[in-house]
């Protein structure tokens, strides 16, 4: 073999070598795109269960960042039972959906309701059509420690952890008088003006959160 066809061959293998970098470093990338898209949903579909904060979109944008992604978009309804992100890592883009049911990871919400409040529930979830669920209804002294510890451990502050979780004994739904709403929780609103239920909002930062009408006194 010539020098010059040497020379050339040797050319080619490289090219070829730096090709298969090239489509290996393109591979990691969009892996590693993937991965930090597929955390961020997940995040984002659990922060909008009953008992965190509500802030999916931020949570998203959190774990994102964690994995050194830009979050570009976030399809992220707190009470929304899906969640779709769409994130950049090194220009590569990447999308992800996560859902969740959370009639799986939380407790039975029907048991223990007071039977006017659970009979306004049982009327709002029937004239909803399934747009509107429950999330969470009694909670067991011990259920609503758990929350607490999980509130002090999130925010590292009581005072900060009261704004979302109330502390043991004194909450609404240890007494059966409070419900947490899931899904179109603006469409409840306008079903329980409309039917005329004896339920409200007492709490703005908690749209979901819903009580028995007069419980507070």
């Amino acid at each position: 073999m010539s020098i010059a066809a040497f020379g050339g061959a040797l050319l080619l293998a490289l090219a070829f070598l730096g090709g298969i970098r090239d489509v290996g470093a393109a591979a990691a990338a969009r892996a590693r795109a993937q991965a930090a898209a597929d955390a961020a949903a997940l995040a984002a579909a659990a922060e909008s269960l009953p008992g965190f904060r509500g802030a999916p979109t931020a949570m998203a944008r959190r774990f994102a960042q964690a994995n050194g992604a830009v979050l570009l978009a976030c399809v992220c309804e707190h009470g929304a039972t899906a969640m779709q992100v769409e994130v950049e890592v090194d220009g590569v883009e990447a999308r992800a959906r996560a859902a969740v049911d959370p009639t799986r990871v939380l407790p039975d919400p029907t048991g223990d309701l007071h039977p006017v409040l659970r009979g306004a529930v049982d009327r709002l979830l029937t004239a909803a059509g399934g747009r509107v669920w429950l999330t969470s209804g009694y909670r067991s002294p011990e259920h609503q420690q758990r929350l607490w510890q999980q509130a002090l451990v999130r925010y590292g502050d009581p005072e900060t952890a009261d704004d979302w979780v109330a502390r043991p004994g004194g909450s609404m739904h240890e007494k059966g008088l409070a419900v947490d709403l899931g899904g179109d929780v603006e469409h409840a609103v306008h079903l329980i003006d409309a039917m005329n239920l004896p339920l409200w909002r007492p709490m703005s930062w908690e749209p979901w959160h819903f009580e028995l009408a007069g419980s507070r006194g």
